[in-house]
């Protein structure tokens, strides 16, 4: 099992990063590109072209609520059918809540080191968000998610060899400042 596989564990995920199914990762590799394209090169805003797509669902709904029957054989499900328990929208909602409250139990502050990570990690996202627009770092995420994986499993080897020199000079170079530093201490003695 290769590195990559043992990070990456098993999973959709995992299969999108390592291109097993190389029609989905290019598909979601060409959106991303053209969603951080609309958004960043043609700098459409955000808010009116979200409401767009909203406005043109929400008529795409309707028409086929009403007139689907005709033209399909399968309609969509009622909002008393999404109400239902094993509903996927009951799913993505009570997930949401979730997330919601370990946000409150983390602001609550009742386990202080989990709260002073929360709050180190979103001063980091404030400081690196001031200088980059959040698209384009959640693209960039993106585009290294897809293809450091793959380039990984492509040049293991070289990969290997790169990172056990590395940390054999970084052993080295520990050892050399700790000896310097116990010199340094004895003399102090």
């Amino acid at each position: 099992m290769s590195l990559v596989d043992q990070m990456l564990g098993e999973g959709a995920v995992a299969d999108l990063s390592v291109w097993k199914n190389k029609i989905t990762s290019g598909i979601t590799l060409v959106m991303a590109t053209l969603i951080w394209f609309q958004f960043e090169i043609m700098e459409t805003e955000p808010v009116p072209f979200l409401c767009s797509i909203l406005l043109l669902l929400t008529l795409l709904l309707f028409i086929w609520v009403k007139y689907g029957h005709h033209l399909f054989t399968w309609i969509p499900p009622t909002p008393e059918e999404l109400q239902q328990e094993d509903s996927p929208v009951r799913a993505l909602l009570s997930e949401i809540e979730g997330l919601l409250l370990m946000l409150y139990e983390i602001a609550y502050g009742e386990d202080i080191k989990t709260f002073i990570w929360a709050i180190l990690y979103v001063a980091i996202i404030y400081t690196i968000g001031s200088y980059i627009n959040l698209l384009t770092i959640f693209y960039i995420c993106l585009v290294c998610l897809l293809t450091i994986p793959v380039m990984y499993l492509q040049y293991q080897e070289v990969v290997d060899d790169f990172i056990g020199e590395v940390s054999e000079m970084k052993n080295k170079t520990l050892q050399l400042l700790n000896c310097r530093a116990t010199k340094k201490k004895k003399k102090l003695y």
